[in-house]
């Protein structure tokens, strides 16, 4: 019989996942419709697409392959193999520098600088995204490909993956390929350290920023003073969700993981994609005018 913890945890993890479904998939509908509309579509808006649809196949693929490992299994071996890990690096690898390319985007719109280098991306931002955006599609199809391809290896030489985890078992270590090296230093660490490097820098603009209109109004309670605590608090809540999926995945990649920490683990990323979605929610416009014409018929 099931314990009341057990469906408690169970119904939690459906309420993140249709919670992650539901807002990214909502993103996705409002960014497609003003596309058909306007034929276009803005910088940041590109990278809200591009976050919200590896977040939704995150929520698909992901999710349940956290639940396969750590919880109870749902997939066949052969599978998880061939298909779900290749995947989730896909995703995840997207998805961080997605991310990262998202707040370099923002750090070159806010922060002031005259440098040369500085005012020429301040330019050609809006023609670079594309760009980054396709650069990042295919690194992270590389690395798939590659954990792919090393499966594939292991396949052939009768080196199974149940040989290869009872072994780590028994010896009380986790065994670190070339493929997690890479993934965790090229793949995720180099993404991370944008991110840490951009949001330093937009947080001392931003304060630098608050402090000169405090001086000039002599209050703090200004639109545009409220308007940049806001900013700040977003890219410090993005960084610190950046921060924590990694520790997630170095933890996964570097360290025996036992069932009740694998639980843990499988909840913040059931929690991401949701978590990644408000943001982007509370700091779009168009976002916030489509909910609040949505509401009304549903009360109706």
């Amino acid at each position: 019989m099931l314990s009341p913890q057990f469906i408690f945890f169970i119904l939690a993890v459906i309420d993140l996942m249709l919670g992650g479904l539901i807002s990214n998939c909502f993103i996705i509908t409002v960014i497609l419709r003003e596309w058909t509309t306007s034929r276009s579509l803005a910088s940041t808006e590109q990278f809200f697409l591009s976050l919200s649809l590896t977040n939704l196949g995150a929520t698909v693929v992901l999710i349940p392959s956290y639940i396969n490992a750590y919880i109870f299994p749902i997939f066949t071996r052969n599978f998880i193999m061939l298909i779900v890990y290749p995947l989730d690096d896909f995703l995840v690898l997207s998805r961080h520098w997605f991310t990262a390319w998202l707040i370099v985007f923002y750090c070159i719109k806010i922060v002031n600088s005259t440098h040369s280098l500085f005012l020429w991306c301040k330019l050609k931002i809006s023609w670079l995204v594309p760009w980054l955006i396709a650069g990042s599609l295919v690194v992270s199809l590389f690395f798939a490909l590659f954990k792919l391809y090393i499966i594939l290896m292991k396949i052939q030489s009768n080196t199974t993956m149940i040989d290869i985890e009872t072994n780590e078992e028994m010896s009380g270590y986790h065994t670190i390929g070339v493929h997690e090296i890479l993934v965790l230093i090229v793949g995720s660490g180099s993404s991370l350290l944008i991110v840490l490097v951009c949001s330093i820098l937009i947080l001392a603009s931003l304060c630098k920023h608050v402090y000169r209109l405090k001086c000039k109004e002599h209050h703090s309670r200004s639109i545009q003073t409220k308007a940049h605590v806001k900013a700040s608090g977003t890219i410090l809540f993005s960084l610190f969700l950046y921060i924590s999926f990694y520790v997630v995945q170095t933890l996964v990649m570097t360290a025996n993981v036992g069932k009740i920490e694998g639980t843990f683990l499988t909840i913040v990323v059931i929690a991401y994609p949701s978590a990644q979605a408000c943001i982007l929610l509370l700091v779009n416009r168009k976002f916030n005018q489509a909910a609040t014409q949505i509401l009304p018929r549903c009360d109706t």
